[in-house]
């Protein structure tokens, strides 16, 4: 019998957080699910860990591969897909118990493509884990390019979306090979884009765990630069499905978005270089629209880094400086303010 989801989990070396992922895998309150682990060369326990759940429930199937990567890992678990739905987990995090009742209900019920997830933020440091919450307007169901264009630049992240298998498999909605962060986002903008119904479930149901010393996200290194590959890729993904005329604005204000943010959030050491690579990659397209662009459409701070970005010499150095600094300073902030105004109105 074919299984109403199947969940694909791509593991390496994340022995200390993979049993309380698979505890919230294989208690999910529908038993009808098939779990697709493929163990992407962990050189701890990770297999071991893997094995030992398989050997324990008949749902659960192991791929073994060598170690090429998160996406290529997901990629792998594609040709085992049997399940109606596909949801893609990372091993470092959990579900509550129910996710996959209600993803799937709601797929039902609105006939989606893609449904689209709220979830918890798991952050050491904060004692009130909020969860990002959509918008008013995003419930239900929503198919306008402004809508998409909120899912394209803030929910690239694979957790966040619970997929149609027979829409997935048939448009080869594939994630990014190779050894690298970012691997989810041409998968999203791919399946997001030619999604004639996307839901939203605003409960949230999953818990990301934001903090990992040897995570991608934690070590802003050089292995970042690979944006400016991966926003490369986006674009050739919407011509070659035909979707360019229609969403090259807002790729091109997300690509200079990414260029911008991901230099910021780099450690100081890697910015220059990151800088000097930014520069070599705008297009006559990306600098025509930058001085086109609206405001609105373009934030003043993005503008103001551009800017700078063809400027040499000190004072352009300087600049740099004083741009980070107030960013991190105006993050610090925001961040605080909110954090004391939920401990107040908790």
């Amino acid at each position: 019998m074919q299984p109403l989801v199947t969940i694909i989990l791509p593991t390496y070396n994340v022995e200390p957080y993979l049993r309380q992922c698979l505890d919230s895998l294989v208690n999910q309150t529908i038993r009808d699910i098939q779990i697709i682990c493929v163990n992407d060369g962990s050189t701890d326990g990770s297999l071991a860990i893997l094995k030992e759940y398989a050997d324990k429930d008949s749902r659960i199937e192991v791929i073994d591969q060598e170690n090429r990567g998160g996406g290529s890992a997901r990629n792998a678990g594609y040709s085992a897909i049997r399940g109606k739905y596909t949801y893609f987990v990372d091993p470092d995090d959990w579900l509550e118990l129910n996710l996959c009742e209600k993803a799937s209900k709601k797929m039902e019920e609105t006939n989606a493509d893609v449904l689209y997830l709220d979830y918890f933020r798991e952050h050491p440091d904060v004692s009130l884990k909020p969860s990002r919450k959509f918008s008013p307007e995003l419930s239900g169901i929503s198919i306008t390019p402004e809508h998409r264009a909120l899912l394209l630049n803030s929910c690239n992240s694979t957790w966040r979306k619970f997929w149609k298998s027979e829409f997935l498999l048939d448009h080869q909605i594939y994630f990014s090979e190779g050894k690298r962060p970012c691997n989810d986002i041409a998968q999203n903008w791919h399946g997001c884009i030619l999604a004639n119904q996307i839901a939203i479930l605003t409960e949230p149901l999953y818990h990301h765990r934001c903090v990992r010393p040897d995570s991608y996200q934690t070590n802003l290194n050089r292995k970042h630069f690979v944006i400016i590959d991966t926003m490369d890729e986006v674009r050739e993904r919407l011509k070659k499905i035909g979707k360019y005329d229609e969403y090259g604005n807002i790729y091109l204000t997300s690509r200079l978005v990414y260029f911008h943010n991901k230099y910021l959030r780099l450690a100081n050491e890697y910015r220059a270089e990151f800088r000097l690579l930014v520069l070599e990659a705008l297009t006559e397209e990306d600098r025509r629209f930058l001085h086109s662009a609206s405001p609105k459409t373009l934030p003043w701070k993005v503008r103001v880094f551009y800017r700078m970005l063809e400027r040499q010499g000190f004072f352009a150095k300087t600049a740099f400086h004083i741009h980070g600094m107030c960013s991190q300073l105006e993050r610090t902030i925001r961040r605080n303010v909110v954090n004391r105004l939920k401990h107040f109105f908790r």
